[in-house]
């Protein structure tokens, strides 16, 4: 007696509930993106989906195991294993749980619609031939049956292309979230708002901001929480000195004299301490006034985006605010924040246009209130991106900076501002909008 299996792949435990969960999830997510309340897979076939994607050589059962009913389900998935733009797919996927969970629902649905698309084609063939369709009898039966199969290999071969464009935008997703390379601990967990990721995989602002991030190095090489000496802490080394906080033990094993004189020339051998600095939020103004539309406004979200990567880093809360003649609703991340609210920024982001006037002192002044509102003690970094020359309330700005001590960082994009310059903590001058420049910013 041969053993049916649920689904088609060797050696997996479609009883096992995690396995039962991970296809649950798929259709939940895909049911979400498609506004669909009936369910559109079956949970076999979604497991099948995740599962070749995620599993380094995923096989197929023997022909002869196939449950009976299953023969679409089947070729679907031998398709989708023999092709070659699975391939392509599987360096992103392999072993990444959100990548091929993300991928199973987006491979999903670009199935359905291009099967729908091509079953309504054949409906449309079907129609132009009607009356020689209805003398055939059992033989039409076979060519729909035939006709089905050859859609479903069409539809899957379609799918996975679109999928492959989109992969590496899904992977610059998760690493612009984490704010590091794949393969460092984090705790966010993007499964959580699958269903916005896929939505922003679609959006084409984001797209050019992720070209321009993949210009600079990784942010964690280039970033590293900042910290000080002290006789406890993190031990990073060694060193010699007179701080018996801080002795190796093996210098007790001198005698008394020797170990005193080593101590009054301070050459005892020690550890080398250091504490992380506890810093206060990175809080980016953005101008979006008319004059910053086109490559100007691309810039600055790309480099805010990169600081949101760099507070990630430094385990930093988050601060935005666009302005232009008023700023704007501010959106916070937190350091232990929540998926959707890293999503939730990420979106806001990219969808932001440019237009309207400029008012820097007022955009600046509503930092240091949002700064003094959330009763935020450590050093707050507020970096200000903008082409404006307006004037600026010098003293009025100068003494609110100083009230909640906040560093004003300044970016003059392809410009130049004197009272700027004068309150600014750093300054900066943006003529050529590359990424050398935004990395200048990010470093600051």
């Amino acid at each position: 007696m041969v053993r049916k299996v649920p689904g088609v792949l060797k050696n997996i435990d479609y009883s096992d509930p995690h396995t039962r969960y991970r296809g649950e999830k798929i259709v939940e997510i895909l049911r979400k993106v498609l506004r669909s309340s009936v369910e559109v897979v079956n949970e076999s076939l979604a497991i099948d989906v995740f599962y070749s994607f995620y599993l380094p050589f995923p096989a197929l059962i023997p022909i002869d195991q196939v449950p009976l009913g299953s023969e679409t389900h089947y070729l679907l998935v031998k398709t989708l294993l023999n092709s070659e733009e699975v391939r392509k797919i599987r360096p992103y996927t392999v072993a990444d749980q959100f990548s091929s969970t993300v991928v199973s629902v987006l491979f999903l649905q670009y199935f359905l619609e291009s099967l729908s698309r091509l079953r309504e084609e054949s409906r449309s063939g079907e129609r132009r031939q009607g009356e020689e369709r209805g003398s055939e009898g059992a033989e039409g039966g076979f060519k729909e049956e035939g006709e089905e199969f050859r859609n479903t290999i069409t539809a899957v071969r379609e799918a996975l292309k679109r999928v492959a464009q989109n992969t590496e935008v899904i992977k610059n997703i998760e690493k612009l979230a984490h704010g590091k390379q794949a393969g460092v601990g984090h705790t966010l967990d993007l499964e959580e708002d699958a269903s916005r990721v896929i939505r922003l995989v679609r959006s084409v602002d984001l797209r050019e901001l992720l070209k321009w991030l993949a210009r600079i190095p990784d942010i964690a090489t280039v970033v590293r929480r900042r910290k000080r000496r002290t006789s406890r802490g993190e031990v990073e080394g060694y060193t010699v000195g007179s701080d018996i906080e801080r002795l190796v033990p093996t210098e007790l094993a001198y005698p008394d004299l020797y170990f005193y004189s080593k101590f009054a020339d301070s050459t005892l051998l020690l550890y080398e301490k250091y504490s992380r600095l506890t810093m206060g939020p990175i809080y980016v103004l953005i101008d979006k006034s008319g004059s910053m539309e086109g490559e100007k406004i691309m810039w600055a979200k790309a480099t805010a985006l990169a600081l949101f990567m760099r507070s990630r880093v430094e385990r930093r809360p988050f601060y935005i605010r666009f302005f232009d003649s008023e700023p704007f609703s501010l959106i916070r991340v937190g350091v232990r924040t929540k998926t959707n609210d890293v999503v939730r920024l990420i979106e806001y982001i990219a969808r932001i246009k440019s237009g309207g006037g400029t008012d820097i002192s007022k955009a600046v002044l509503t930092a240091c209130t949002d700064i003094q509102q959330y009763k935020l003690k450590d050093v707050s970094d507020i970096v200000l991106i903008t082409d404006g020359e307006d004037r600026i309330a010098r003293g009025l700005v100068r003494r609110s900076l100083r009230s909640v001590s906040a560093r004003l960082i300044s970016v003059m994009i392809m410009g130049d501002n004197s009272d700027l310059r004068k309150i600014s903590d750093r300054y900066f001058k943006v003529v050529k909008l590359d990424e050398k420049e935004m990395l200048q910013v990010v470093e600051a």
